[in-house]
């Protein structure tokens, strides 16, 4: 594969505290870059990470023709571990025939990573620290105000080291009044506006207090969806449950790999409507053992409270044995210290 590849004078690698990795502030040396004109992708380009200057008009401020994904490079014993990138790059084709945007090619885009990725390597923090979080993303990038889809699109990647999303155990509200997205919508793709839209009732949770949302449906049962960054689960009474995917929530990689592994270690989940007052019951009965929270950013991130219509429900999340055995199974895959039954490694 043809790549253009300018290199940094001088790596700002210096500047990584590996004690005090802020999610998403600091970026490696390179970014990758590839524009679409005249109907197709031109050359890779691999350079130093910056700034992009784009006209005022540019589509994708007035639009919103934007997606991303996000996914994660782990330092292991023999390597760096690109986790799950395939799948990665199959959603972002999924958002952009969504968002009516050019399809990638996944096997050039994958190409040109694995040479960023040997010339950003010694980015990729040890185990006790973090790991790289990888963002590739699209933007419409025509200079024009028409309402119609933009003729020209930017790919990037950019990336950064990353030290834990969630530390401790979340508190979490549901949520009735607003919603993240809807049937017909827009809520399977990493569009930008998802996120951005979230912002607002998810700023009002954490003014009570609330680290995150429960999503729901618009239906009269209020079915349960997703967190505002994670897809959700619940173990009650020994069963886990986890919303079934339909178009207004986002099929989650590290969700797909925990229902995966839940099963293989011959524990019962099932995925399917779950109305709010089946939770509401469970948690009242005391019949809730664990709630979590999978992403690739949260990875799996325990829920310790949970409020509905105002009422609160603790939990004690973390001392739940089964989920600790699937956790510690996700990363030993993730960090290259079982075998991989599965082919979702990729190793540098």
């Amino acid at each position: 594969m043809e790549l253009d590849v300018r290199k940094i004078k001088e790596s700002g690698i210096d500047k990584m505290d590996l004690t005090n990795l802020e999610f998403g502030m600091l970026f490696t040396d390179h970014m990758i870059e590839c524009d679409y004109k005249d109907g197709k992708w031109g050359k890779f380009q691999i350079k130093p990470v910056e700034a992009l200057s784009l006209h005022p008009a540019t589509h994708v401020f007035h639009y919103g023709q934007a997606v991303f994904e996000g996914l994660k490079a782990y330092k292991t014993e023999k390597g760096i571990n690109l986790f799950r990138v395939k799948d990665n790059l199959a959603r972002l084709n999924t958002s952009l025939e969504r968002m009516a945007m050019p399809q990638i090619d996944e096997q050039k885009v994958l190409d040109a990573m694995l040479h960023w990725l040997e010339m950003d390597k010694e980015w990729v923090p040890g185990k006790e620290y973090g790991s790289l979080y990888i963002r590739p993303f699209v933007i419409s990038t025509s200079s024009m105000l028409r309402a119609v889809p933009s003729k020209e699109y930017k790919f990037i990647l950019i990336a950064g080291p990353v030290g834990f999303y969630y530390s401790e155990p979340i508190k979490v509200k549901l949520e009735r009044k607003y919603a993240r997205a809807s049937e017909g919508g827009v809520g399977y793709a990493k569009a930008a506006g998802n996120y951005g839209a979230a912002f607002m009732p998810t700023n009002l949770g954490k003014e009570e207090g609330f680290d995150q949302l429960i999503w729901t449906d618009r239906s009269e049962d209020a079915n349960i969806e997703e967190l505002g960054s994670a897809n959700l689960f619940m173990v009650i009474d020994g069963v886990f449950y986890t919303p079934e995917l339909h178009d207004s929530i986002l099929a989650g990689i590290t969700r797909k790999s925990i229902v995966q592994i839940i099963r293989d270690l011959g524990y019962t989940c099932i995925e399917d409507k779950i109305p709010t007052e089946m939770l509401e019951d469970a948690l009242e009965q005391d019949m809730v053992d664990c709630m979590f929270a999978s992403g690739t950013a949260a990875a799996i991130t325990y829920i310790n409270e949970v409020q509905i219509d105002g009422n609160n429900y603790q939990l004690d999340s973390p001392s739940y044995e089964a989920v600790k055995k699937i956790k510690e199974r996700l990363f030993a895959i993730r960090y290259n210290e079982v075998e991989d039954p599965y082919g979702w490694n990729l190793m540098l």
